[in-house]
């Protein structure tokens, strides 16, 4: 019996052997910047850019092979915009550590937001330009004044509201549908 567990206890500390080098760490890599852009710079190459503050920050859960390179999910409460369509609440992403060039950003505190699309999704990154406002003196005299983000519900000018008149419509050709399919039942012909 001893014998059996001996050999057990080796199969398993070969086959968890086996299995970390099998699994093994990812390649590593570090970020670097080659050089932070000027304010037009960063503006033209952004997608969005607003002023707002970090109202939360979502991250999955993840069990095995955490990485720095993990993406990371912050809300924002948006008070100024230059540039983009952004809402007064936008989420970013963004890799977790500054070692995968993620910006660490701190829930509650303020800042100036350089993000450019990925996807579906806004990306932010070390290298894009993106400051505490405590420290954005030099962004927001040379951006100037925004604009204030649209409210919730608000119909943008481009009449891009609720579509009423496919609605309408809609109803119209259900409505003639009906009769001419009325007026045939009945025998007649048109």
């Amino acid at each position: 019996m001893k014998t059996k567990n001996l050999w057990l206890g080796i199969w398993m500390a070969l086959m968890l052997a086996a299995g970390s080098i099998a699994i093994g760490p990812e390649k590593a890599s570090a970020c670097s910047c080659a050089m932070n852009p000027s304010v037009n710079e960063a503006k033209l190459n952004s997608d969005a850019v607003f002023k707002g503050t970090v109202t939360s920050r979502d991250q999955p859960l993840k069990w095995f092979q955490r990485s720095s390179a993990d993406p990371v999910t912050w809300t924002f409460q948006v008070d100024e915009v230059w540039k983009g369509k952004v809402a007064p609440e936008i989420a970013v992403t963004s890799a977790e550590s500054g070692a995968s060039c993620g910006y660490e950003f701190q829930v509650g505190q303020p800042y100036v937001v350089y993000a450019y699309k990925n996807g579906d999704s806004l990306d932010v990154s070390l290298c894009s330009r993106t400051v505490p406002v405590s420290a954005a003196g030099q962004d927001l005299a040379e951006l100037g004044s925004g604009s204030v983000p649209p409210r919730p519900g608000a119909v943008a000018e481009s009449g891009s509201g609720f579509p009423w008149w496919w609605i309408m419509a809609g109803i119209a050709a259900a409505l003639a549908s009906i009769w001419l399919f009325r007026r045939k039942v009945r025998g007649r012909s048109f």
